[in-house]
């Protein structure tokens, strides 16, 4: 199995110049005509496709199925096994691993049109993408999401559509550390609004220690979408 026979369009990312060069991420449109019948998705397994079938929306059905299978795929192009007898299952924390020798580290999102797909052998990695609304109050979420260095940055902004923006860029950022750290948003361990991201230098965010041993850098995202990556040192 390679990447070119992967019957999904994953689009390899440009990372930027300081990414490690193991951390790999690719962009994955949804295509919501697809049926979950399509040859493509044979690769889920029962548990999979009873998941599938429990979205009331055919819309969250088709991102869950897409994302998983093309993640099985590549995962299947990095172990050389069949991609439908690859084992995911899930830590402490809720956080997917594959059960094989040598397995690389990955981690998925989606949102809106577009998923993303992180990969790495040598390190933890977590990503994020968000549909970055302009009609989105943003305000609302600054208690549980932001520190005060971040809203003094945010704030700094010279209106609010260009605050909307950094916010966006910011919780994509803090989410991606979480999955890298594989909390989550709503994990114990570590909270958005207890570490800082901002501001930012070019593409590379300046994460405070509470943070951990993490970087992390905004990504190139589709029009109206922002996006982030994270890595352990």
């Amino acid at each position: 199995m390679t990447e070119a026979t992967i019957p999904f369009a994953l689009r390899p990312m440009p990372l930027p110049e300081h990414t490690p060069d193991d951390v790999r991420v690719w962009l994955l449109p949804i295509d919501f005509s697809a049926p979950l019948g399509n040859a493509a998705y044979d690769v889920m397994n029962a548990g999979e496709r009873a998941r599938a079938a429990r979205f009331l929306r055919h819309a969250d059905a088709a991102r869950f199925g897409a994302v998983r299978c093309a993640l099985r795929y590549l995962l299947a192009a990095e172990t050389g096994d069949d991609p439908a007898r690859l084992v995911l299952e899930a830590g402490e924390q809720g956080r997917p691993f594959l059960a094989h020798p040598d397995a690389p580290d990955f981690n998925v999102s989606h949102s809106g049109d577009y998923a993303l797909i992180a990969l790495s052998r040598k390190r933890r990695v977590g990503v994020d993408i968000e549909e970055a609304r302009a009609d989105f109050h943003w305000r609302d979420l600054a208690p549980s999401v932001l520190a005060d260095t971040d809203r003094r940055e945010i704030e700094a902004m010279p209106d609010e559509a260009a605050r909307n923006r950094v916010f966006f860029d910011c919780w994509t950022a803090k989410e991606a550390v979480l999955k890298a750290h594989g909390v989550g948003i709503g994990g114990t361990n570590l909270a958005m609004h207890r570490f800082s991201v901002l501001p930012r230098e070019g593409v590379r965010y300046a994460l405070t220690r509470d943070a951990g041993a993490f970087d992390a850098v905004s990504l190139i995202a589709p029009e109206a979408y922002a996006a982030a990556l994270a890595w352990s040192y």
